[in-house]
């Protein structure tokens, strides 16, 4: 049963693979911890969501220049790279967790912080996910992007079953504790990666030059180009929910600190399970959970709105965690199986900014107008828009060839 098992799990039989996953589960678990733990604070020092937004603003926002995080990913050698910025990660938390526990903690300070940690996430990306196309062959390589995908999004829920109990007891410096200890064990782990990995770019000067070549292979690949176009929709109209969380577990669940974790974990649990399961599923099925996924990505936010009891809310949170989540790694899956490794650096940097960019300025919108008009209404509204969005992509007819195959093709437009 054991070996029957691993053999859905091709991926885990890579030694560097292994490494590169452990520590890429303690970041991404260090990762939404410092974002639990920020959001926490903010909204308690600030009773605003608005400045949550702020917040979760600063932490995305560097994303929107991925692409400069790509072109370093496709020069230098992507494992040193990923470990320095592991190491600068554990900087920042570290520098928080000493703020909160002498007390002098405000928001600007989140704020900046968090603007750092953003930068270093803009780099670290893109080098990981460039790096983990080299660590498995080709013909495990959908499988090794599941599992990864499984711990990105999967330790939402992690986050909040160790933080959330230090937040109501100790306060924001234990989640910052916890954030500390698993960015130092992200470094530690990828160390052991010995595998070396580089991509296409010689002169890092050359910046214009090297984002033109990202850009013009998205913008003459068809199917590549529609997969970025839904995806930037998708996290602008169902993922950009974080900064109306605190102010939506106070206001209409009031439960502030106990029914944002409770969400929080909610997601977290969701997107582990999606993406667990999408870890086992075969290439056949790809497209068409894609579509549904994607549907349901757009339902769950709308039954959220209509939550006025804990249960509901957290029954919704996990729908959304799961079918974005599995969203959100159907189309990495689709991507990284089609690009060139020497541009995989500046490709998935562009898709970085198309997904993690919006959601930064749309967090920052979605808070300020959570304070005048309520959660609800910002939860239903974009998710019905994208439940739309879905329905027609399939008259599209390279999405409508994705959702059929669950692949994308690398033949250029004209």
């Amino acid at each position: 049963m054991l070996s029957a098992f691993s053999a859905r799990l091709p991926a885990a039989r890579h030694r560097d693979f292994r490494a590169l996953w452990g520590g890429g589960a303690c970041s991404s678990i260090s990762l939404w911890t410092l974002l639990l733990g920020n959001a926490w604070i903010v909204y308690r020092l600030s009773d605003s969501s608005f400045w949550v937004g702020v917040s979760t603003f600063a932490s995305m926002s560097p994303y929107l220049v991925a692409p400069l995080g790509g072109i370093v990913a496709d020069r230098m050698e992507r494992r040193f790279l990923v470990r320095f910025t592991r190491l600068a990660t554990f900087g920042v938390t570290s520098v928080l967790f000493l703020l909160a526990a002498t007390g002098v903690i405000e928001v600007w300070m989140v704020v900046g912080m968090a603007l750092v940690q953003g930068i270093v996430r803009a780099v670290e990306i893109p080098a990981d996910q460039a790096l983990l196309a080299n660590v498995v062959p080709g013909s495990d390589l959908a499988n090794a992007v599941a599992l990864t995908s499984t711990t990105q999004h999967g330790s939402r829920a992690v986050g909040p079953l160790l933080a959330g109990p230090l937040l109501a007891t100790v306060g924001v410096e234990g989640a910052y504790a916890v954030s500390a200890v698993f960015a130092i064990l992200a470094f530690f782990s990828v160390r052991r990666v010995s595998v070396s990995s580089r991509g296409g770019v010689t002169r890092l000067s050359d910046v214009v030059t090297n984002l033109r070549v990202g850009l013009s292979y998205v913008r003459a690949t068809p199917e590549v180009l529609a997969v970025f176009v839904l995806v930037f929709a998708h996290c602008s109209l169902t993922m950009s929910f974080d900064a109306m969380l605190p102010g939506f577990a106070e206001t209409k669940l009031h439960s502030p600190s106990g029914g944002f974790t409770v969400m929080t974990f909610g997601v977290g649990i969701g997107a582990l399970t999606g993406t667990f399961i999408l870890a086992l599923t075969t290439g056949t099925r790809r497209g068409g959970l894609l579509l549904i996924t994607a549907i349901a990505s757009g339902v769950s936010p709308m039954l959220m709105a209509v939550s006025m009891h804990l249960a509901p809310a957290a029954g919704s949170a996990i729908l959304m965690g799961s079918s974005q989540a599995m969203f959100m790694a159907l189309s990495a899956v689709i991507l990284q199986e089609v690009v060139p490794d020497e541009i995989r650096g500046r490709v998935m940097s562009l898709y970085l900014m198309s997904a993690g960019g919006i959601m930064a300025v749309m967090n920052l919108g979605f808070g300020s107008l959570a304070d005048r008009h309520g959660a609800p209404v910002l939860f239903f509204a974009p998710g019905a828009a994208f439940v739309v969005i879905a329905i027609v992509s399939v008259l599209t007819p390279h999405l409508r060839g994705i959702y059929r195959t669950g692949r994308a093709t690398a033949t250029a437009g004209a």
